[in-house]
Order: structure tokens, then C-alpha cells, then sequence
């Protein structure tokens, strides 16, 4: 099982980091959590959504493989 970074705006649709892949639950939450990777995570956000459509939540989901 593979899990992914899933950002839900406030008036956009809702959108997977597409090049962010995690083996666990575990994995994906600590990155999502570490600030260090803040930066990382706000530009994948700006690049698909822009600036004025606040996030709403950054969820870890599994994505079925295959």
C-alpha cells in the first residue's frame, strides 16, 4: 500500500502531491509534520493552487497500486 499527500482548499478541488510517495502511514505524516519540509510542501501548494485558495487540511491517504 502506497500513501499519498492529499491538500483540500476552500473553494478548489481537492489534489494529491503527485511525486510524493510513502511506504507507511508513519513515513508520510512525519514528513507532512517536520517542519523543515515546510517550504517543500508550500511550493507543490503554489504551484497547483496558487496563492488565494486557503488550505483547508493536508491529509495522508493510502493510494491503491497498480
Amino acid at each position: 500500500m502506497t500513501w499519498v499527500i492529499l491538500v483540500t482548499l476552500h473553494m478548489g478541488d481537492p489534489f494529491f502531491i503527485q511525486h510524493k510517495e510513502f511506504s507507511s502511514e508513519k513515513v508520510c505524516v512525519d514528513y507532512v509534520s517536520n517542519s523543515n519540509n515546510a517550504d517543500t510542501l508550500a511550493i507543490e501548494v503554489i504551484a497547483v493552487a496558487g496563492f488565494n485558495d486557503p488550505i483547508i487540511d493536508i491529509s495522508c491517504v493510502t493510494r491503491r497500486d497498480g
